[in-house]
């Protein structure tokens, strides 16, 4: 099998592929939480119609604010052959932390930096994935080509229509991970919806598909409804970089003075990736030995990186996404790669 899947076209094409490659995954996580598996001649709106008139549930705020994402999920939801409103209640119940997938908000760090000058130059994002390889993850790679937008090679789960991180191709990244500081008792806490507000998760999406640049991104993260408790780290090909940190309906950006952005992890943890990246790659990342003492919280639990784990690299000056092992990096491993 190819290590990723092309979807192109209009918003619900680019769902198609990704649904009939991924159909017994998507049924089977469906069927995990209870879910109708099975479409019907007369479908159910239950998922989008919940609520009062027109609907005020969560997958009603998803069609209703992120469009081509809910009809991205439509063409998913076809090809898999599975109803629609159900792929709905699965996102729901799995960015609200009521699914048994704990992938979307399970534990990762996500990590990023500016290069000292040399010659490849640019900013750096990375995020941790859990599993040795493809093979024993759920995680799949994807490459979109929408109708109208930017192309992006992405990081995401079969049964979503988002990336959790990716790159396009102007050169923008953004990877997603868990907020370390806990947020309304937990974690995942932050993921309850006072307002139904649809998951911050689907902002990446959004970024690659629609910015050049890193100002349209925090532009659009800060307008759009969005809910959870995640940092969204974003770089561009001018070298800039920043983290969205959203915490429940609120949206900030924060701007590392020494180039860095870091989430998702206690600070052992983060040293330990940062010590793979200092000595290859020259990065800045003196702040990691200047972190306030609770930044030593393990908020989301004993995140450890170990070495047979995968990490997604994305590198804006180069357009490129390649996935490695932890013990891989800085040497000749073996990757996977997805140039734009």
């Amino acid at each position: 099998m190819d290590p990723f899947i092309e979807c192109k076209g209009d918003p619900r094409a680019m769902g198609h592929g990704q649904g009939l490659a991924h159909r017994a995954e998507i049924v089977s996580r469906i069927a995990q939480i209870g879910g109708r598996t099975r479409r019907s001649r007369l479908p159910s709106l239950r998922a989008l119609t919940s609520g009062n008139e027109l609907g005020g549930g969560t997958g009603r705020e998803v069609i209703r604010h992120y469009t081509h994402l809910a009809e991205r999920m439509a063409g998913i939801a076809r090809d898999a052959d599975v109803p629609f409103s159900s792929l709905m209640d699965l996102f729901c119940a799995s960015t609200q932390g009521a699914a048994p997938d704990g992938e979307l908000v399970a534990a990762a760090i996500a990590f990023g930096a500016r290069t000292i000058e040399d010659a490849t130059g640019g900013p750096l994002v990375t995020r941790t994935l859990s599993g040795s390889s493809f093979e024993s993850s759920p995680w799949i790679l994807r490459k979109s080509s929408p109708e109208v937008g930017f192309a992006s090679a992405e990081i995401t789960l079969p049964w979503l229509a988002s990336a959790v991180a990716g790159i396009n191709a102007a050169g923008v990244a953004v990877a997603m991970a868990p907020r370390s500081a806990s947020y309304g008792g937990g974690v995942n806490a932050g993921a309850v919806n006072p307002r139904h507000a649809p998951h911050a998760v689907l902002l990446v999406q959004e970024c690659l598909q629609r910015f050049g640049d890193l100002d349209g991104c925090l532009d659009w993260c800060l307008k759009r409804p969005r809910s959870g408790n995640v940092s969204l780290i974003i770089a561009d090909g001018a070298g800039r970089l920043a983290q969205v940190e959203v915490e429940g309906q609120e949206c900030r950006v924060t701007s590392d003075p020494s180039g860095m952005a870091l989430d998702g992890a206690s600070r052992a943890a983060t040293e330990r990736i940062g010590a793979h990246f200092r000595d290859e790659h020259r990065l800045a990342l003196d702040a990691l030995s200047t972190k306030p003492a609770d930044d030593d919280r393990d908020a989301v639990g004993s995140v450890g990186q170990r070495d047979d784990e995968l990490v997604v690299w994305l590198e804006p000056a180069r357009r490129n996404l390649s996935v490695r092992k932890v013990s891989e990096i800085g040497s000749a491993g073996k990757t996977i790669e997805i140039s734009l």
